[in-house]
């Protein structure tokens, strides 16, 4: 008997009516056929949009043949084109962090130096191109952070998230820095360089971390050793004498800081209105001479490895000895267009620079087991004393109920800014050994120039020098009255 148990299916059936009165029946032309069975088929479920759109199968390639045919473009939707069809987030062993860390403070140190900090800074030119190499390099980034942090650092100090995050993109920065020196000198990476360079001045400026040990040895007295503002300097000026040649010749807005020289318009100002820029000069070099300053800070015992700074004074020394006059230097340019005078003398700067570096090697070539004579200290000395006695001329200006010097003082703010803040960069060879040993002769001057940064300089815009000028002035005269030594200035 036939099974029964399953319907059967018939392939041609179709309905036949009788005569009138009876029921119409089914009537079945050939054999039963078995139940029909759907065609193995691949669903496509990553289809382009053309083939969507045409209701057509697509054959899920990029582009897929359909489209190629038809010469469209093909376009896949948007949830496929973050990964291809063949490719996994775990084929390519990339490892999904569930719960990305997104870092808040970070995000407000950087809005803060944005909308707030680099205002405050000297150089406004450069900081736009350096905020846009940030994104490009985590040290430019870290150093960003930290200078944000040590800002609002000064203006919520009951808060020390502000400080603590600072101190730890600080020392970040600055290994990162070291590392990216032996990288090739582009003119992008050389933007990166000195703008970093230019923050880590503030950060030093900034940071006084370096008496949180309090004495030397268990003694009172003030240890300037690792004090980072004079000692970080020669870094400073060995990338700028490397980047300058690349500045000029590729054009970047880094080669307008040579057009910049705030000490010789200080210097024209003061003589316009009778002032002499240098009477700073004789008082500062009577107390050199003078044998009770003769002093240095018997306790301290660190010294500072003395290779790479009087490398940088060396080549402080020779561009100074050839650019002896102000017209060596090319004028500030008066439009966007520079003429061929102006070109011809940024060249002339350019092969000035490149055969200063290349006079000396390196600082290890140095032979600094000669320890500097005497009289080369004192050279050392009054020509810092030079660079820095219109600052000191202005400070006593300032001082004064005269109008006119308080006017002139006025419209030669930002240039005093930058004089003070580019201070520590004169500070190295001799006088960083001066300042490392304790000399007194230092010190005294260290006060007075402590002293005129916290008189002259506006808290709020200078941020960085303003806690470090009240603090190292109290101290340094604390110290000095230790000593039994007077700071004052027997003036003529």
């Amino acid at each position: 008997m036939p099974d029964t148990s399953a319907p059967t299916v018939f392939a041609n059936t179709v309905l036949v009516s009788w005569e009138a009165g009876q029921v119409p029946t089914l009537q079945t032309i050939g054999v039963p056929d078995q139940p029909r069975k759907k065609r193995a088929h691949c669903k496509s479920r990553r289809g382009c949009l053309a083939c969507k759109r045409r209701r057509v199968k697509c054959d899920e390639r990029l582009p897929c043949s359909s489209c190629v045919k038809r010469n469209i473009q093909c376009v896949q939707p948007l949830h496929q084109r973050d990964i291809s069809p063949g490719i996994s987030a775990t084929r390519i062993g990339i490892e999904i962090d569930p719960n990305p860390q997104i870092s808040l403070l970070h995000l407000e140190l950087f809005n803060h130096w944005d909308k707030e900090t680099r205002s405050t800074l000297t150089f406004p030119q450069v900081w736009t191109v350096v905020t846009q190499r940030a994104f490009h390099e985590d040290f430019i980034m870290s150093a960003i952070l930290s200078v944000a942090g040590m800002h609002l650092a000064t203006l919520c100090p009951q808060s020390s998230k502000y400080s603590h995050a600072a101190m730890q993109l600080m020392a970040k920065t600055i290994r990162l820095f070291r590392q990216n020196l032996s990288r090739p000198f582009t003119k992008d990476h050389c933007e990166a360089l000195m703008g970093t360079a230019l923050l880590i001045n503030y950060m030093s400026w900034a940071d006084l971390g370096f008496l949180d040990g309090g004495t030397t040895s268990g003694s009172d007295s003030l240890n300037l050793v690792q004090d980072q503002l004079f000692f970080l300097s020669s870094g400073i000026l060995q990338v700028w004498f490397q980047a300058m040649p690349i500045f000029i010749d590729e054009g970047s807005i880094f080669t307008q800081i040579v057009y910049e020289n705030p000490r010789l318009d200080i210097e024209d100002a003061l003589v316009k209105i009778g002032e002499d820029p240098a009477r700073f000069v004789k008082p500062f070099m009577t107390i050199w001479d003078d044998p009770h300053y003769q002093t240095l800070s018997c306790k301290v015992t660190e010294r500072v490895d003395s290779g790479a700074t009087f490398y940088a004074w060396r080549l402080l020394l020779g561009l100074q000895s050839e650019l002896t006059c102000r017209n060596s230097l090319p004028p500030p340019p008066a439009s966007t267009s520079q003429g061929h005078g102006e070109k011809q003398k940024l060249r002339s700067l350019r092969d000035t620079v490149t055969r200063i570096t290349t006079k000396d090697v390196s600082a290890s070539h140095l032979d600094t087991s000669v320890a500097p004579s005497s009289q080369s200290d004192r050279s050392a000395f009054e020509r810092v004393i030079r660079c820095m006695s219109p600052l000191l001329c202005c400070a006593s200006l300032d001082s004064t109920a005269d109008s006119a010097a308080h006017a002139s003082t006025k419209a030669l703010e930002a240039n005093i800014e930058q004089l003070f803040y580019g201070f520590p960069i004169l500070c190295c060879g001799p006088f960083a050994r001066l300042i490392s040993t304790g000399d007194s002769r230092a010190l005294v001057f260290l006060f007075h120039f402590y002293h005129a940064a916290r008189r002259f300089l506006a808290p709020k815009r200078c941020w960085w020098a303003s806690v470090r000028s009240s603090v190292m002035e109290e101290l340094i005269l604390k110290e000095l009255d230790c000593r039994g030594l007077d700071v004052s200035l027997h003036m003529e």
